[in-house]
């Protein structure tokens, strides 16, 4: 004969029946998570992952190694195109505030990390260039820059790891790589291709999760140069001194610009600088270097290259005749040589009024060193800080299969279907319960999103009649910040506890790693709490609440 337990049938009761007002609201005011309420409207799922600071040329032979199993067996080789010429200057910043919009060079919104608009006459510091950088990306990505950081860049895996869920909700997911980048600038290039080798890992266990009609893009924004440091902005300012107005490699803006041929000439003849470039009309540019001159000559059909004594580019030695090729000619001729499609590279900058008045770049395996850059860094002309990778695979990116050679800037102008703008309309409701194992007071919560980023909602506690409130909390909240690790809210609203009545203040934090979640609250009520979570099914939680408390969330 079956036992029965009144007491226990009573509290389940008692609970089911104040949850069930609250889950009838949900029912009638649930609107839908994703913003697009037609299936066929929504958008294809995308990860495009920005991978910072690495060329074709390590890429593949770290393929061929054998220390990028995972990048292999997913992409190589028709995933992968191997010559894919990026932004000039080969500058992250560069990168970032231009790609989404496909913004070319001659239009880029940053050019380095500071100089001189001389449209305007306004000046641009690094603050300035890093702030739009950042500005430039999604708000989940934002924080991806604290991961280059050595010892935090440990993050960068545990973030990438949260990616499928949010997935689910955001469709279009753009993550920044930049430990790669870091460590190459900081202890060379040893320490680079091991942070390489690391992202192959992380990647791995990425691709696992994920299901068959995700598109994962990986493009990287330049590569690195190691070798030769030269310390090239100090350099200038002890020989050009007063004539210089702004270093900032490869950008010389200087205070007359009737004298660029004489300070390119005086630059290249007594610093490390290899070349430099500056415009003699709108239509021409000249180089300056060590053995000689070269020439520039725009026209509507393209650009015309020669040279006096020497042509250092090697151009003319690969076939190059003198005669007048487009962009696209260039880059077929030159995309595997040294200096790939420089003529257009340059005459592009020129155009652009943020451009310095005068080049300044290097050979190959000579890098403009600093504080930060104490063991490589890019920014030059050369096939190490020019030419990259793109890999990619899913459903919808075949445009991509099979490709040698690419414009970075067109990458998201020829992949049909991503939707940067796309945003869940709401976030999740849920209710949660929980217990005090002490003193059995029972807490409930129904949390409601009307909107993407807000949520209205109600506490209640009691001891053991559900229909006996002895304390209550109604509020609101705003999610302020969110990453792919984390979220922050702020939220305020009115406290009643026997029967007096009080404002409310308190902010809310959430860390996340995969299913497991932690939540901390600070509030003016003096009911600080927090929680550890375990996502057990798709809208089920369990949860230990400040460590003396058992309970449920329900997502809906």
């Amino acid at each position: 004969m079956q036992t029965r337990h009144p007491i226990i049938e009573m509290r389940i009761f008692g609970i089911v029946k104040s949850i069930l007002p609250f889950l009838m609201l949900l029912i009638f005011t649930a609107s839908p998570v994703h913003s697009h309420t037609d299936t066929d409207d929504v958008p294809p799922k995308f990860i495009l992952i920005h991978l910072d600071s690495v060329s074709s040329k390590n890429l593949h032979a770290e393929i061929e190694a054998g220390n990028l199993p995972n990048i292999k067996e997913t992409f190589y080789p028709g995933g992968i195109i191997p010559y894919v010429i990026t932004y000039f200057p080969s500058k992250t910043p560069v990168v970032i505030s231009s790609l989404r919009d496909g913004i070319s060079p001659d239009e880029s919104r940053l050019v380095g990390w500071a100089g001189v608009d001389s449209e305007t006459g306004k000046t641009f510091s690094g603050f300035s260039s890093f702030s739009q950088m950042l500005l430039s990306k999604s708000r989940l990505a934002v924080t991806n820059i604290l991961y280059g950081i050595p010892v935090i860049d440990r993050f960068a895996g545990l973030a990438l790891a949260n990616l499928p869920e949010a997935l689910e909700k955001y469709r279009v997911l753009e993550f920044y790589w930049y430990a790669v980048d870091t460590y190459g600038h900081f202890y060379g290039e040893e320490p680079h291709l091991k942070k390489l080798r690391v992202f192959d890992k992380h990647l791995g266990r990425l691709i696992q999760r994920l299901d068959d009609d995700v598109n994962i893009v990986i493009y990287a924004d330049h590569g690195m140069v190691f070798g030769e440091g030269v310390d090239i902005d100090n350099d200038i300012r002890e020989i050009a001194g007063d004539r210089v107005k702004i270093s900032s490699y490869p950008n010389l803006y200087i205070n007359k610009k009737e004298e660029a041929s004489e300070t390119a000439r005086m630059v290249v003849e007594e610093t490390g600088i290899d070349f430099a470039f500056y415009k003699t009309s709108d239509q021409s540019a000249e180089g300056i270097h060590r053995e000689g001159t070269m020439q520039f000559f725009y026209s509507e059909n393209g650009i015309r290259y020669t040279y006096e004594e020497s042509d250092p580019l090697g151009y003319y030695e690969a076939g190059y005749n003198g005669e007048v090729l487009s962009f696209q000619e260039w880059l077929e001729l030159t995309h595997q040589l040294k200096y790939p499609v420089t003529p257009v590279k340059i005459f592009n900058f020129f155009t652009n009024p943020r451009s310095g008045d005068i080049i300044t770049l290097m050979e190959p395996d000579k890098f403009a060193q600093s504080k930060y850059s104490r063991s490589g860094n890019h920014g030059g002309f050369t096939y190490q800080d020019l030419t990259i990778p793109i890999l990619s695979t899913g459903p919808d990116v075949d445009v991509l299969q099979g490709r040698q050679t690419m414009w970075l800037r067109d990458l998201f102008h020829d992949i049909e279907g991503i939707d940067f703008g796309y945003k869940p309309s709401r976030d999740d409701h849920y209710l949660e319960w929980w217990m005090n194992l002490d003193d059995r007071q029972n807490y409930s919560r129904v949390s409601l999103s009307p909107w993407y980023r807000w949520r209205i909602g109600a506490d209640l506690s009691y001891v053991a009649d559900p229909l006996s409130v002895d304390h209550y909390q109604l509020w609101g909240k705003f999610d302020l910040f969110r990453s792919y690790l984390t979220r922050l809210w702020i939220g305020g609203g009115a406290d009643f506890k026997n029967g007096e009545t009080r404002p409310m203040g308190f902010v809310r934090h959430e860390f996340r790693i995969r299913k497991f979640q932690a939540r901390s609250t600070l509030s003016t009520a003096g009911n600080h709490s927090f929680s550890l979570e375990f996502n057990v099914l798709p809208p089920v939680y369990l949860q230990v609440v400040n460590f003396n408390s058992l309970g449920l969330r329900l997502h809906f």
